[in-house]
């Protein structure tokens, strides 16, 4: 579904990715973990071209997105992407900013947007919501609501970067509930994430990055019972027993 050749991006002097090699298959759950600055969040940019790679093949549905030739607002519908800080349209109610961009597209019409917006705003538990203004909801009900707003464009893939790491512990679970659904629906999702229960019990693989690398792809199990990597077990330590 998603392979990752040869894939190298620097700023300046500063190599963010050194020459990572992986593939994704369609239905995987991916969580990347790692220390901060070890590429995690530039690797998924990339993967949706919000940062464009210097060099190296990213082919999605067998195309290489990284051509010039490739139509990238096309590849968008298909690989979504939900962001740290929610990004919703602050002048447009709930579910105006869930129908925007479908019906932009061309994908839906306006009848079968909002019917369709409707359903996902029920499945995140926010069907009373739909009128509201982004600043009246809770970080937790924004991110919910920007989950939906990337479900609306039928995607084959959702990146999320570090979906829960700007909210407030208590709405971290509502959030995650929602990931873990999609997840047993079969969604391809990749998930930057500090959350290390849910890296255990819902992914079925786990990328470690350290230093521009995906230094280990492995089980959870693996990951987290077995651990032979040294500097695994020195991120592990630190983030379990902080």
């Amino acid at each position: 579904m998603i392979k990752i050749k040869n894939l190298n991006k620097k700023y300046g002097d500063l190599e963010v990715l050194k020459n990572i090699n992986v593939s994704v298959s369609k239905g995987d759950i991916i969580a990347i973990i790692g220390p901060s600055g070890s590429g995690k969040s530039t690797f998924l940019r990339c993967i949706n071209r919000l940062e464009l790679a210097d060099s190296g093949e990213i082919i999605i549905n067998n195309q290489n997105i990284l051509d010039d030739s490739a139509n990238i607002d096309k590849i968008r519908q298909k690989v979504s992407m939900v962001f740290q800080h929610f990004n919703l349209f602050a002048n447009k109610n709930v579910i105006q900013n869930l129908c925007l961009a479908p019906i932009k597209t061309g994908i839906l019409n306006k009848e079968e947007a909002i019917k369709k917006a409707r359903t996902l705003l029920k499945k995140v538990g926010l069907s009373d919501k739909e009128e509201v203004m982004p600043h009246k909801l809770s970080g937790g009900q924004k991110q919910r609501i920007a989950i939906a707003r990337s479900l609306m464009m039928n995607p084959d893939v959702i990146l999320f970067d570090e979906p829960t790491s700007a909210l407030d512990p208590e709405m971290i679970g509502e959030v995650l509930n929602i990931m873990k659904e999609l997840a047993k629906e079969g969604l391809t999702m990749l998930v930057v994430t500090h959350e290390m229960g849910f890296a255990k019990n819902v992914a079925n693989r786990i990328f470690f990055m350290d230093k521009g690398n995906i230094a280990i792809d492995a089980h959870p199990k693996e990951i987290f019972e077995n651990p032979k990597n040294d500097r695994l077990k020195e991120f592990l330590n630190k983030v379990l027993n902080h």
